[in-house]
């Protein structure tokens, strides 16, 4: 799988979450897809998490060396050498964090966020498209020092449905 040589640029092991699937109030299905993009300069995998999720991080981890098979480690975002994260990743690693339908309570409002109080390992943009028409300007973290802010995303009423865009290395 992931693994950098000497001299070569680092590996980076993407998660992903490609479509999220909840239930909101009376039988009315709302969906929200993850789309996320790797623009720096060295490679990323992608994969999903289960239908029904409320919740979630989505974050980077580099210079990652899985030459054991699914076990392995990487320097930023490491999950306790596992391939597949089923844990949060260690830090540092720059968080895109989400919560889908108000997290269960009934509330049709998406909130969405990036974090570093696990620290920064890679500069990340995170915005939600919710078809409203409204100016989707998207959160930025290019550094350490950039200060949590939480938005509200909400569904299209009559689709129930919002795109999330999750982007490394936006500048680069």
């Amino acid at each position: 799988m992931a693994s950098s040589a000497a001299g070569s640029k680092p590996a980076f092991f993407l998660l992903l979450v490609v479509v999220v699937a909840l239930t909101a109030g009376a039988g009315v299905t709302s969906a929200a897809t993850f789309i996320v993009a790797n623009l720096c300069p060295f490679p990323g995998w992608l994969f999903t998490v289960p239908a029904g999720t409320t919740g979630g991080r989505i974050w980077g981890r580099t210079d990652c060396n899985f030459t054991a098979g699914d076990h392995g480690r990487c320097a930023t975002g490491d999950c306790a050498g596992a391939l597949h994260c089923e844990l949060s990743g260690k830090p540092p690693a720059t968080l895109a964090e989400f919560t889908l339908g108000g997290g269960g309570g009934g509330a049709e409002d998406d909130f969405y966020d990036i974090s570093v109080a696990d620290g920064f390992n890679l500069p990340m943009s995170f915005v939600c498209d919710d078809r409203s028409g409204r100016d989707a300007t998207p959160i930025r973290c290019m550094g350490p020092g950039c200060a949590g802010e939480v938005r509200t995303c909400k569904a299209d009423r009559v689709y129930h449905y919002h795109q999330y865009f999750v982007i490394f290395c936006p500048n680069a």
